[in-house]
């Protein structure tokens, strides 16, 4: 039993190995398809290379933007984790 999907991202067809997640493995390879797409109509450049690496610069930003947020949550939720646990204090205190 084979492993192996294929898939299409900018024209291109690539074997990959998926596992159990090969319906993941599609999500993302029509993701990064999409988003190269989308830079090589925006910026008009036929060089696949400079399309990848501009995708790879575009995906990196939105995952460093959505950790930023996660921190942010996740402070946030520690901070009021922090008041709630003093004010459960002083009220068994009280």
């Amino acid at each position: 039993m084979s492993d192996l999907i294929e898939v299409r991202i900018h024209g291109q067809l690539f074997r990959l190995r998926a596992g159990t997640e090969k319906d993941h493995v599609r999500e993302l390879a029509a993701y990064v398809d999409d988003v190269m797409d989308k830079i090589s109509r925006q910026s008009g450049s036929p060089s696949v290379e400079r399309t990848a690496i501009l995708a790879a610069l575009n995906v990196t930003d939105t995952l460093f933007q959505l950790q930023r947020r996660v921190d942010t949550s996740n402070h946030a939720v520690d901070e009021r984790i922090t008041r709630l646990v003093a004010l459960s204090d002083r009220l068994l205190e009280g």
